[in-house]
């Protein structure tokens, strides 16, 4: 399994409206369902957002990024970062304060 820090930055917010959000949360969801995606977040600036996942190849995830909305609709970019854990929280729900 290979691990990544996914960075998006939004290049146009007037192109987002209710029904585009609507529609990445339920595709950020299911991909959390699924147990690929970790966390998923707004940066502090609202510049766009960051979430951790995790996948069998850099290719599977440029096409999950490909299909997300924010990037089908031109609002958000992406820059993913392959990283190699060496030590982690074993309770991320805690860390995270939930």
């Amino acid at each position: 399994m290979k691990y990544f820090i996914i960075e998006g930055t939004i290049k146009n917010a007037d192109l987002m409206n209710d029904d585009i959000m609507k529609e990445h949360m339920a595709y950020t969801q299911k991909a959390m369902d699924k147990g690929f995606i970790l966390m998923s977040g707004l940066k502090s600036d609202m510049s766009g957002g960051l979430f951790i996942m995790k996948s069998e190849s850099i290719e599977e995830v440029e096409v999950y990024l490909s299909n997300e909305p924010f990037k089908v609709y031109g609002i958000q970019d992406y820059k993913v970062i392959e990283v190699s854990p060496h030590y982690f929280n074993e309770s991320p729900s805690e860390w995270f304060g939930k």
